[in-house]
């Protein structure tokens, strides 16, 4: 009897591990059959692991040298399924302004995206894209906008992003939004958004 319970116990474990094995293959084995590497499942049509699912990166943003400006955008996404993407992001954003007015400008930004490839069978990687962006800025010194040194507005964007694949969870994302909360009369929006609703924007992850 113990002999029967020591061959089940050891089946189990056999068993456990072949399942662990098949969940945690690597879908790139699919480039050797000609086929795209899987981005949420195994080329068995398991699941991948959560952390195997993560897409980090980010960009560059607002840079110039009159007046000095940099920005920087970290962003962690998630592959939800083989075409739905959904993350979040944060920004910064440093403007100096003391040769003009005699200050600092320092923009902050937070957001929650979803991209959803809607058509990948005609257009592969093109995704419908909808983001919300909450913004904040502060200034230093002499700077005052509108006489304010603190402001802050939420936008909602809509639009289209086309994902260039650099690997299997690596991409360039070429962003066209336009910002369906906007308001020509609100300085925060200025400030924050520019003098436009629209915006282009390019990130990694």
């Amino acid at each position: 009897m113990k002999h029967i319970h020591r061959f089940l116990l050891l089946f189990a474990l056999l068993s456990s591990s072949v399942a662990f094995g098949q969940i945690t293959e690597d879908p790139e084995e699919r480039r050797d059959q000609g086929q795209a590497p899987l981005k949420s499942q195994t080329p068995e049509g398991n699941p991948l692991p959560f952390k195997d699912r993560l897409r980090y990166g980010g960009g560059i943003s607002a840079l110039s040298f009159n007046p000095f400006s940099i920005g920087v955008s970290p962003v962690v996404a998630y592959q939800v399924t083989e075409h739905f993407v959904a993350g979040i992001g944060a920004g910064y954003t440093y403007t100096n302004w003391k040769n003009f007015y005699g200050g600092n400008l320092n923009q902050y930004s937070g957001r929650l995206f979803g991209m959803y490839e809607f058509i990948p069978n005609i257009l592969p990687n093109l995704y419908a894209h909808v983001e919300l962006d909450q913004r904040s800025f502060s200034t230093s010194g002499q700077l005052t906008v509108a006489g304010r040194t603190t402001g802050s507005s939420t936008a909602t964007w809509l639009g289209a992003t086309y994902s260039q694949p650099i690997g299997r969870l690596f991409a360039a994302n070429l962003s066209f939004l336009y910002n369906v909360s906007y308001s020509v009369n609100s300085v925060n929006d200025q400030v924050l958004y520019g003098s436009s609703p629209f915006t282009i924007r390019i990130l990694f992850f």
